[in-house]
């Protein structure tokens, strides 16, 4: 015999399943979507409508609630980086509303929360954004949206860094420049809280210094031309024994000197290196590339990802906005970029 409740629970769960599937058919059938578009280089971000694409079968469509913005993504705006016109945009968060016909259930379902990361095709700028299965990861229930679009790739590029290339030991000191991109500072976060070693943040105003501190730097020292002897002399003479650059190429020569025998320095901005130096004798170099690692090892690439949320989920690592937009305010926020006023991500706004 059924017990009436199961039953009143099941026809309950039969609406609720019937009214968000005409939901998500709703969002399918809207042929076009807005999105910031580069359509000049150099010129002003155009919000125009687009025209919804047919997805692959290894295709999810999100519609995009977040998407972040920082230095590296503005430089590419001033300077190329795709046809045009081009959509930019790759550090995203929202919920699906279409997938393709060869991706499993356990993998994702429509109306699933997710974080997205679009590092070959871009498009995150925009209400709906079409990125491989391979780049999407359910949010855990514990972490926020908003927090997720932050999340994804500078916290997981240090999460890989540091526990696949070079794993700092309790205490042990760890160099990290922190540029205004928020790499620094999301390496700053997992190394000092995850592996709780101890930082020296590198920095270039005071108040970058103080939020570094805050997000669990030990000590931080200046961008100088002195900065080799101040830290010999912080660490009697033996250097840090991982440095983690995430500046690019202002103090890459510097900052390698100050490796300890032994120890390993990561270059973790690529983007912005002409040249590697070469090693200090008896220490090692290697380059960090979330992009890299998605080519060479994809389940490592997704693994290490979805640790970072679930580390983020459980509190342990955090996201930092430096400030918020909406998607109409896009050039705003660039300005906001531009103007060196940013110290870590910018949120863009894009939908509910």
């Amino acid at each position: 015999m059924n017990n009436p409740l199961q039953t009143v629970a099941r026809k309950l769960l039969q609406t609720v399943q019937t009214h968000f599937r005409k939901h998500c058919d709703q969002k399918r059938l809207a042929s076009t979507f807005r999105a910031a578009v580069i359509k000049e280089i150099g010129k002003p971000l155009a919000i125009e409508e687009r025209q919804v694409v047919k997805l692959k079968s290894n295709q999810v469509r999100v519609r995009v609630v977040y998407c972040s913005v920082n230095k590296v993504d503005v430089v590419k705006f001033k300077h190329g980086g795709g046809d045009l016109p081009f959509v930019p945009g790759y550090e995203l968060s929202g919920e699906v509303i279409e997938k393709g016909p060869d991706i499993p259930n356990e993998q994702v379902i429509l109306g699933d929360r997710v974080a997205c990361l679009s590092l070959e095709h871009f498009g995150g700028l925009a209400e709906q954004c079409v990125v491989d299965a391979d780049d999407v990861w359910r949010i855990p229930s514990e972490l926020e949206r908003k927090d997720a679009a932050v999340i994804a790739y500078g916290h997981s590029t240090a999460v890989y860094a540091f526990s696949n290339l070079a794993t700092p030991k309790e205490k042990e000191r760890v160099l990290i420049s922190a540029g205004p991109a928020g790499l620094g500072l999301a390496a700053v976060d997992v190394a000092a809280n995850v592996y709780k070693a101890q930082v020296i943040g590198l920095v270039d105003t005071e108040e970058r210094g103080e939020l570094v501190r805050e997000r669990g730097a030990f000590e931080t020292l200046h961008f100088s031309g002195k900065l080799s002897n101040q830290l010999m002399k912080m660490t009697d003479n033996k250097g840090a024994n991982i440095v983690y650059d995430a500046a690019g190429e202002e103090m890459m020569d510097t900052i390698g000197s100050c490796v300890s025998f032994g120890g390993k320095v990561m270059y973790a901005a690529p983007y912005f290196y002409k040249t590697i130096p070469g090693p200090k004798p008896h220490s090692f170099v290697t380059i960090v590339s979330l992009k890299e690692l998605r080519k060479q090892n994809r389940h490592l690439y997704k693994t290490m990802v979805g640790d970072t949320l679930e580390l983020a989920s459980e509190g342990v690592i955090s996201a930092h906005v430096s400030q918020s937009y909406e998607l109409s305010k896009i050039n705003d926020a660039i300005r906001f970029i531009e103007d060196k006023k940013c110290t870590g991500k910018v949120l863009i706004h894009i939908g509910e």
